[in-house]
């Protein structure tokens, strides 16, 4: 996301203005929903790490168990 917000970003700079004025409000208008995007992708990926570290924990106290059950 930051990769894509800094090309456009950079796209802005070298902008050419059209009679419409549509070309740097698109950029800017797309830079501003990579910026909202952001926190989201920030909060999913923290979600993520949270449900890997309880999977991680389901599935060591399941060789846990096989273990134990293997032994008896």
């Amino acid at each position: 996301m930051q990769q894509e917000m800094n090309e456009l970003q950079r796209d802005i700079k070298y902008q050419v203005e059209v009679p419409s004025g549509r070309g740097k409000v698109d950029k800017e208008s797309k830079i501003m929903m990579k910026k909202d995007a952001i926190p989201l992708s920030n909060e999913s990926i923290q979600l993520y790490k949270h449900e890997q570290k309880r999977l991680q924990q389901k599935l060591r106290k399941l060789n846990e168990k096989q273990q134990d059950l293997a032994m008896k």
